[in-house]
């Protein structure tokens, strides 16, 4: 029998959801008869996954580095860098799949000094605009075109992302492949009666309208605009009951606007929640505020229990939903179209049911298996390019 295939995933944190989620499904469904698969990772002050019950149900190594961290920290980001070196020269692996982008640049680095095989990068996001500052996400854009000239293959979850890559030179068209970030559905299949036991805990009746949002509560995922829209909706649906899945540095200062804005008695900040399945069944309304979204894989997540989305029309969503037929997409920052999106579909609109029978459909199409199939399928491709041995 030959031997198996090594591979490490690199990723800069492994908080719960996103590209954590993405990681974690991926590495945990290998095929542990033809890959051993470890993860190594920073460590985040954010809520984090259970770490201990996934090597146990999965058989996947994790290694947390605290040194690792998603900002720019010279000396850490030195002593990451060395540590990588030092674990991927004992490990010796034949491929070294990087994650986000602190973890791909000194994770690819890493893997070229010792000499690994293959190097695969994705970033899962649009990460050139919108996150840093002009000078920053210049010194960024450089560094990912010298280090792309040693990565054989950079994933990137959308279309998109594939032309922001060729727009700002990084990487050669060949190098470039989508594979979009998937989701174990099963997990979000079997929640419909818990979701009706939940609005029933609390008491609100299926004639009031439960609005749900759900991510971290950082610039970047626009709650704030939420809030303002919700001062809107309120004027119009003054029993509307919203909830607001997540924590962040910023939890302070929007529950401080969210007071401001009259909302005490309308919303309630839930903070982090590992049961976000159930409230997405309970809910009427999903929505994203997203400044900027790499695909937005909680979209799938909740399109996939029938509720009606409305997002904003930013990075990758537009790929997921079909505006006015798997659910509704709005500018971004503009607390005025996103507040009549959702009165379009809390106002009982006969097209809302087919759109979340529609939306649940598509959500199908993001199922993580379809992901690990496709990425085994590059594996595949790069070590036959390699001429390395694959069981």
């Amino acid at each position: 029998m030959s031997r198996r295939i090594k591979i490490v995933h690199i990723i800069t944190r492994l908080d719960q959801g996103g590209s954590a989620d993405v990681v974690m499904e991926l590495a945990g469904r290998m095929d542990q008869e033809r890959f051993e698969v470890q993860i190594i990772t920073g460590r985040t002050l954010e809520p984090v996954s259970d770490l201990a019950g996934y090597q146990k149900r999965t058989g996947v190594p994790v290694t947390e580095y605290p040194y690792m961290r998603r900002d720019i920290m010279p000396l850490y980001d030195v002593l990451a860098g060395l540590y990588l070196i030092h674990r991927l020269w004992l490990i010796k692996p034949d491929i070294v799949h990087t994650h986000t982008s602190k973890a791909g640049i000194l994770g690819r680095i890493a893997a070229a000094v010792t000499g690994v095989p293959i190097i695969i990068h994705a970033p899962h996001g649009h990460i050139f605009y919108g996150y840093f500052g002009r000078f920053i996400s210049s010194c960024f854009i450089w560094m990912e075109k010298w280090i792309a000239r040693f990565t054989d293959r950079i994933v990137t979850l959308t279309k998109l992302g594939a032309q922001d890559h060729i727009r700002y030179g990084v990487g050669a068209p060949e190098q470039l492949l989508c594979i979009p970030c998937g989701v174990d559905l099963s997990r979000f299949a079997d929640a419909e009666k818990e979701g009706e036991w939940l609005r029933q805990d609390l008491a609100i009746d299926r004639d009031l309208p439960m609005i749900l949002w759900v991510g971290r509560l950082v610039p970047i995922k626009g709650c704030d605009v939420f809030l303002k829209a919700c001062t809107i909706v309120i004027t119009r649906l003054p029993d509307a009951r919203i909830f607001i899945l997540g924590d962040g540095y910023l939890a302070d200062s929007l529950k401080l606007l969210a007071t401001e804005q009259g909302l005490d008695d309308h919303l309630r900040f839930m903070g982090h929640r590992s049961d976000r399945a159930i409230w997405m069944w309970a809910a009427d309304l999903f929505v994203l505020s997203s400044i900027n979204e790499g695909l937005g894989q909680v979209l799938v997540e909740a399109m996939s229990t029938h509720t009606p989305v409305v997002a904003t029309a930013v990075g990758g969503v537009g790929e997921i939903i079909q505006d006015g037929i798997t659910g509704l997409l709005v500018p971004p920052s503009d607390p005025e179209k996103l507040a009549e999106a959702m009165l379009y579909l809390l106002q009982g609109n006969a097209n809302v049911q087919r759109m979340g029978d529609q939306g649940s459909k598509r959500a199908q199409d993001f199922d993580a298996q379809h992901m690990v199939n496709k990425t085994v399928a590059l594996y595949d491709e790069l070590l036959k390019e390699k001429n390395l041995c694959a069981a």
